[in-house]
């Protein structure tokens, strides 16, 4: 199935997919998360199994800066469910176009280590405070 999102973000027979560093930080997050945990999945209540900011759920998201899921949305790099009125009901995880982006940045080297910025930092600081 074709991510219509990541098609209009990329239209053209070559496109240039530019991530600022803190994006790069949170697909790579988002990965390993994914990695460790599993996709979130739909509840039969319409949002994500185990809550997205239930810490031990493959849904939740605390591990990233929120504020940089909608950038990554916007290019169809990661998705929300959404209820029957197509209104958002629960971080999604990342797509397939997300999940190859990740692995196109893990094989060039780039870990969440280098990836992570200065805002990153402090707030990993707050949360293990």
């Amino acid at each position: 199935m074709t991510n219509r999102v990541f098609a209009e973000a990329t239209t053209g027979l070559a496109f240039v997919l530019t991530l600022s560093k803190r994006q790069c930080n949170t697909l790579l997050r988002l990965r390993a998360h994914e990695a460790a945990h599993g996709k979130p999945e739909r509840s039969k209540s319409g949002g994500p199994r185990d809550g997205s900011l239930d810490r031990s759920a493959p849904a939740y998201i605390g591990i990233v800066q929120t504020d940089q899921l909608h950038p990554l949305r916007d290019r169809g790099l990661v998705f929300w469910f959404t209820d029957h009125k197509g209104e958002p009901r629960g971080f999604g995880g990342l797509t397939k176009a997300g999940e190859l982006a990740a692995d196109l940045l893990a094989e060039a080297g780039m870990t969440i280590e280098a990836t992570n910025t200065l805002s990153v930092l402090k707030r990993m600081d707050r949360v293990a405070a």
